[in-house]
């Protein structure tokens, strides 16, 4: 069962024992530190290289993670991830308006 995240079009999979979303009908996992993509919910799942994410699966806030990394708990649950710590500060300076609309302009500095 999936539920719509606020202010998105990404939908995510709250009782699934990872991270599962559901945008651009094609299912997303973020596990390990990685993202991967599948045509149905139980895969098979291929990886996806950072910079082939869709923006708005970027945009969720870290609440709708209901498996995240442990560092990610000290961060603004309404807030999308800090990719930029992720995956460097090179990724994001070539990944410029991935933040899209929703994130406020001092997101990415805490």
């Amino acid at each position: 069962m999936f539920a719509a995240v606020p202010g998105t079009p990404v939908y995510y999979a709250p009782g699934a024992p990872a991270d599962v979303f559901f945008y651009g009908h094609q299912y997303y996992a973020y596990t390990g530190g990685g993202w991967y993509v599948g045509n149905g919910y139980n895969g098979p799942w291929l990886a996806v290289a950072p910079q082939f994410v869709p923006a708005p699966l970027l945009w969720v806030p870290v609440r709708y993670y209901h498996v995240p990394p442990g560092h990610w708990h000290a961060w603004r649950k309404n807030e999308p991830p800090h990719w930029e710590r992720e995956w460097g500060r090179d990724w994001d300076d070539h990944r410029k308006g991935w933040r899209g609309p929703h994130a406020s302009r001092d997101a990415h500095r805490g």
